[in-house]
């Protein structure tokens, strides 16, 4: 993981990928994924990778997301930075989630941001900013 400040806004990086958060945010890393959210925090914003012996395809993002798809949410096709797939919202047991179904070559990454419905919204510009500047970092996976 590597840290730098740059202005408003820092570059943080796990082994696989990147991206730059805006100077209030902060960022932890835990067992399986990476936890991101602002100061003071609406919602957490976390990231996870998964990887293929092959290139990951438009269909296994889909199998990953096949129960919420399978119930009815409607994906919409995004380009993030280095990565594509496509992006999913829904509100379940009173929590407003936003899930992001990425890939790169081999490298899949699940995306999801959650906070309290009555905050729905209030950091969609700040997530779409940060999602924008993914990388994919050029590492050995295997």
């Amino acid at each position: 993981m590597h840290n730098k400040a740059r202005g408003r806004e820092w570059h943080f990086s796990d082994r696989t990928w990147s991206l730059r958060l805006p100077h209030a945010w902060q960022a932890q890393r835990d067992p399986e994924c990476v936890t991101m959210f602002a100061d003071p925090a609406l919602g957490a914003l976390q990231k996870s990778a998964a990887f293929k012996d092959s290139e990951v395809s438009d269909a296994d993002l889909r199998d990953l997301a096949v129960e919420r798809l399978d119930a009815g949410v409607a994906p919409r096709p995004v380009h993030l930075g280095d990565f594509v797939g496509f992006s999913i919202a829904f509100t379940t047991d009173n929590v407003s989630w936003r899930q992001w179904y990425l890939r790169n070559r081999r490298q899949a990454l699940f995306v999801t941001y959650n906070c309290c419905p009555e905050d729905q919204g209030l950091e969609d510009d700040a997530l779409n900013r940060i999602l924008s500047t993914l990388s994919a970092v050029c590492e050995d996976i295997s």
